[in-house]
């Protein structure tokens, strides 16, 4: 598992290079989200997705994240996902900013995952996902294809109790498309959170995540952090 945990590093250490560049803005959030999974056999679990993010100086919308879909189990240790994800963001993407719009998109995905218990405390972690973007631009009246996204996560996570666990979870998004000039790289995600068990249908997840983005300039970066609380409930139908 060596080789794993190395990646995961260079993706860490990348993460770090670029957020040494110029023209950075620093931006304070919080994410709240809600995940219910539909357990409806061994191999297939629905799900319904929402999430609220929030400037918190001052505190108003930045972004609204609905999304519905399945995950199929392949194996104990792959999984396939599809889903379709409504984006809606405020513009721009300024809490003092007094003139605002809505920004949206339509973003059909899939994804693979995969889960390796390494032993019974430690697990390795990774997902690689594909989304078709479909932009809603304010001065336009119907969705139009822009590009695709390619999202890579690798990460660990450390079994503590039956009731805690603990991960870190490394992301790097790259865009794709002919449209796609200064901006291949989007954005990279490292987070580190704590999540705890209180029964058998309800969880809850904290942590903190740093979120840098490159913007449609090529030249100027977004450096966010942010605390994300995520309620999480399954519902077992079998």
């Amino acid at each position: 598992m060596l080789k794993p945990y190395g990646i995961l590093v260079l993706l860490i250490l990348f993460s770090y290079q670029l957020s040494a560049q110029k023209n950075i803005e620093t931006q304070n959030l919080l994410w709240t989200r809600y995940l219910l999974k539909f357990k409806v056999s061994e191999k297939w679990t629905p799900f319904f997705d929402v999430e609220e993010r929030l400037y918190m100086f001052p505190f108003r919308q930045h972004q609204f994240i609905p999304s519905l879909g399945a995950n199929y189990k392949l194996d104990k240790s792959f999984s396939l996902t599809a889903s379709m994800m409504y984006f809606e963001m405020v513009l721009p993407q300024d809490p003092y900013s007094e003139d605002r719009f809505i920004y949206q998109e339509l973003r059909p995905q899939v994804a693979l995952n995969f889960k390796h218990s390494i032993d019974q405390h430690w697990s390795f972690l990774s997902r690689f996902k594909l989304e078709w973007r479909y932009k809603n631009r304010p001065d336009e009246m119907k969705y139009t294809f822009s590009n695709y996204r390619i999202r890579m996560r690798m990460g660990i996570k450390y079994k503590l109790n039956d009731k805690w666990d603990a991960k870190i979870l490394e992301e790097i998004h790259f865009n794709i498309g002919k449209k796609v000039l200064r901006n291949v790289f989007d954005q990279n995600r490292l987070s580190a959170g704590l999540n705890y068990n209180i029964n058998t249908n309800f969880s809850l997840e904290t942590g903190y995540l740093y979120w840098f983005q490159q913007r449609s300039t090529g030249i100027d970066f977004y450096s966010r952090n942010i605390v994300y609380f995520t309620l999480k409930q399954n519902l077992k139908f079998y």
